[in-house]
This record gives C-alpha cells, sequence and structure tokens, in this order.
C-alpha cells in the first residue's frame, strides 16, 4: 500500500509523459491513409525532427545503461570505441544519405528490403533480405526491452517482469495507432530529453566524486588499468563492438528509415550536421561513467555492468529525488524511441516484403499493425528468459548481423558499377552465416575475435569476387 505514496513523484512525471505520446499518437493516427503515409509519413519531415528521430532511435537504453555502465569492468579505453561510432555516423550522412535519398524516391521505396530488390531487380533479394531484418530485429528488441525494464523496475521498485509488460504494452499501442510519424515526432521530444540527461548525468557523477581531477587520482590508485590505453578488455574487442554498433547507421532498416521521411535538400542539410553532433556530445557523456563511478560506488556493490546507472540514480543518489524522477523519463526515453522504430521496420519487413505478392507488392495498413503486435509479443516472451542477460553483447551481434548482410549490397552497391543481384544475395547469405558461426564458436570459447570481423570481411571479399567475376563474363559474351 505503500508503493504509490514511495513513488508518486516518478508517476507524475510518466503521467505527463504518456499524455505526450497519446497526442503523438493521435496526432499521427489522423494522417494514415496510405502505407506510405504510416511507414514513411509520406515523405514529408523537416531537417530538426529527423535528426532528432534519428539520434533518439540510435541511442537506446542500451547506451544508458549497458553503453555507460560497460567501462566499470573494462575502463577508460572504453571510450576509444566511441570515435569510431561517431565517425561512421558521419558516413551515413554526408556519404550514404546523398545518394540513397534521391533513389528511395525513383524507386517509390519504402523499406530497406524493398529497396534492395528494386536496385537489384531481384524478388527473391527482397525477401531473403527481409527475413534477415525480421530475425536481427527481435534479437535487437530482446535487448532493448531488458535494458528499459532493468532501468523502471530499479527506479520503480517494481519486479522486472512487469516492467517489462508495461513497456510492452505502451510501446506497442501508440506505434500501432500512428505509425511513422508518432514515433518520430515521439523521438524528437524525446532525443532533446536524452541529451539533456547524458550531459547531466556526466556533471553529477564527476561532482558526486569530488571533481574530475580526484575522480582519476582515485581511479589511478585503486587499479591503474582502469586508465590506462591497455585496460581489461583487448582494444581490437572494443573496436569490434563499436564498428558493429555503428554500422548500424549506415545499414540498420531503424536508422535509415529515418531518411526516408526527409521532405526536401535543404532538410537532408540540416540533419546531417544535427544528428552526428547529438551522438557525439552523447557518448562523451556516457561511455566514461562506468569507470568514473569506481570513485565512489563501493565494488561489492555491483555484481553487473548493467546495474552502474541504476544504482547511481537510486542507491547513489547522483541527483536529487525530484531529478532522480524526472530521470526516469530519460531511461524510458531512450527505450521507448528505440523500441518504437524496430517494431515499425520488423512488421514492415514480414508484410511488404517477406509476404510481398510480386516485384512492386505492397502490404498494407491493417496487416503491418497485427504483425508488429506479433513481433512485440514474441520479444517481450523472449526478455523473461534467462538467456539474455548481456545487453552488449545481444546488441553488438545484431549490429554485426546487419553490417554482414547489407553493407556491400546496400552501401557499396550504391556506388559499385560491377554490383549484381547474385552478388548480392551472395554476400548476404555468407555474411549471415559467417557471423552466426562466429558468434557461436565465440560463445564455445573456441575464438576471441569478434564476429563482425569475420562476417563484414566473409560478405566484402564474397560480394567483390561476384562482381568481377560477372564483369568479365559481360566482356568475354
Amino acid at each position: 500500500m505503500t508503493w504509490i505514496p514511495n513513488n508518486w513523484v516518478s508517476l507524475s512525471f510518466i503521467v505527463l509523459y504518456l499524455l505526450v505520446l497519446v497526442r503523438h499518437a493521435w496526432a499521427g493516427h489522423r494522417h494514415v491513409r496510405l502505407l506510405s503515409d504510416y511507414l514513411v509519413a509520406g515523405r514529408r519531415l523537416g531537417g530538426w525532427v529527423v535528426a532528432l528521430s534519428f539520434y533518439a532511435t540510435f541511442v537506446s537504453t542500451n547506451t544508458f545503461i549497458a553503453g555507460a555502465g560497460k567501462s566499470w569492468d573494462v575502463g577508460l579505453t572504453w571510450c576509444a570505441g566511441g570515435a569510431v561510432t561517431i565517425a561512421l555516423c558521419c558516413v551515413s550522412w554526408f556519404v550514404v544519405a546523398p545518394r540513397f535519398v534521391p533513389l528511395t524516391r525513383k524507386y517509390d521505396s519504402l523499406t530497406v528490403a524493398d529497396f534492395l530488390g528494386y536496385r537489384y531487380n531481384s524478388m527473391a533479394l527482397r525477401r531473403t533480405a527481409g527475413v534477415v531484418v525480421c530475425f536481427a530485429s527481435i534479437i535487437y528488441l530482446v535487448a532493448l526491452y531488458r535494458g528499459s525494464a532493468i532501468a523502471l523496475s530499479s527506479m520503480l521498485g517494481m519486479p522486472y517482469a512487469w516492467a517489462v509488460i508495461i513497456i510492452f504494452a505502451v510501446v506497442t499501442a501508440y506505434t500501432l495507432a500512428g505509425g511513422f510519424e508518432s514515433v518520430v515526432l515521439t523521438d524528437a521530444m524525446q532525443g532533446v530529453l536524452m541529451v539533456t540527461g547524458a550531459v547531466a548525468l556526466a556533471v553529477a557523477v564527476i561532482m558526486k566524486g569530488g571533481g574530475l581531477a580526484n575522480v582519476m587520482a582515485s581511479l589511478h590508485e585503486q587499479d591503474p588499468e582502469l586508465v590506462s590505453w591497455r585496460g581489461k578488455m583487448p582494444l581490437t574487442t572494443i573496436l569490434g563492438i563499436q564498428i558493429a554498433v555503428g554500422m548500424k547507421c549506415l545499414v540498420e532498416p531503424r536508422q535509415l528509415s529515418r531518411f526516408y521521411g526527409l521532405k526536401d535538400t535543404r532538410a537532408l542539410k540540416l540533419a546531417a550536421v544535427v544528428a552526428p553532433l547529438l551522438i557525439m556530445i552523447t557518448f562523451i557523456c556516457l561511455l566514461p561513467l562506468g569507470a568514473l563511478a569506481h570513485a565512489f560506488v563501493p565494488d561489492a556493490v555491483i555484481t553487473s555492468s548493467d546495474e552502474v546507472v541504476p544504482y547511481l540514480l537510486s542507491q547513489a543518489a547522483v541527483f536529487g529525488p525530484v531529478v532522480s524522477s524526472a530521470f526516469l523519463l530519460v531511461l524510458l526515453s531512450a527505450a521507448m524511441s528505440s523500441i518504437d522504430s524496430v517494431l515499425l521496420v520488423a512488421a514492415s519487413a514480414i508484410d511488404h516484403d517477406v509476404m510481398a505478392s510480386g516485384k512492386g507488392g505492397q502490404g498494407t495498413v491493417g496487416r503491418t499493425r497485427i504483425w508488429l503486435v506479433g513481433v512485440s509479443f514474441v520479444s517481450m516472451i523472449a526478455v523473461l528468459t534467462p538467456f539474455t542477460d548481456d545487453i552488449v553483447t545481444i546488441t553488438a551481434f545484431s549490429g554485426s548481423l546487419y553490417a554482414a548482410c547489407f553493407f556491400p549490397a546496400l552501401v557499396m552497391g550504391l556506388f559499385w558499377r560491377q554490383a549484381t543481384a547474385r552478388g548480392a544475395m551472395a554476400s548476404l547469405l555468407c555474411g549471415s552465416v559467417a557471423v552466426v558461426g562466429w558468434f557461436v564458436a565465440k560463445q564455445l570459447r573456441l575464438t576471441s575475435t569478434h564476429e563482425v570481423y569475420v562476417g563484414l570481411g566473409v560478405s566484402l571479399i564474397v560480394y567483390l569476387v561476384a562482381g568481377m567475376i560477372s564483369a568479365r563474363q559481360r566482356l568475354a559474351t
């Protein structure tokens, strides 16, 4: 009976937040007439809202919980990988987007899978890409649900399972109603909360530790490896994880879907500056937090790096009670801004691409909504199992799969004239098999090399060799 009185401040913030979600869902729902309205908001969005949505979608609870906490185990070398992610984000906006966006309009494309189908004139490639998108999306949804449930259950003192169910119900409902427009409008609001929260959390941790100089001195005294370039994880592994994460900016459908919504070139140029800048600020603030927390958090109270940020907000009380309650919205925003996008991408992949009736086959809004509920429900059930406790590993595996499957066919295919449908299909299949096989081998401790290197290497070689063989055959004839 004391739960509501003890959490009334947090609950008040959540109620206000939910009212805003209802408003956005209604706004999006009013504009849904065609499938293009539901999936890409009729391509009528401005640069600021798309940039904030891209940022909010990319920076999920995994960043605030898993990414920020990982340096507790690894040390400050964990931050080195952030430069890789920021660089890949810039490549996405300044190299890929200017070429990709006009082609999506030319093909009247709505998804990454149908873009590949039109680009290579292959329905088989479109369907196969749709299957990969759905599989990788569910894997990533599991990580997102876990990170958000940890945050909610920690801050409100509720059972983990109840937190999962509540997040499932809320995110599924507003995504179901308003589609892409409600998702992007909500993401924009969430993006502002998230970047503000990241800066505030970094400042609060440093102040709690007595200033940056005192924090660094304390870390060096406790364990010199925390502030050493050697760290406690090989640099190649750190870079591999961040390549897998950063490659999502280039090839992951939930990120590329933001390009679809841009209304014109001016909006594209504005978003290309704003989105990478927001990601850079957030990574600078969040990635070192786990290591910095050693200055005042006892080692004995942390059993997993995923617990560091929730501990900072609750037991360590780096903020006052009101601000800590408000910060819960930052964590929920980080979760929902990614979950909603992945749900939409997975559902559209199933109905619009895997089940497409022909080369120009279209899904429908009604069927897409049904699949959306199904995907969300399956992911919710999966996250309640005991096999999903390492958020960073799950996230990196999903990113590796996207990188290996889509980087050659999608990114290189924008610029390489020798690209063929056969090469694209071969690279997608071989890359996915390599990633899954190497991931299993790594879990069995047969290797320590990250799967992104192997998968991406295999898919690139297959794609290039197939293209050169096709070119020689054309010359021979």
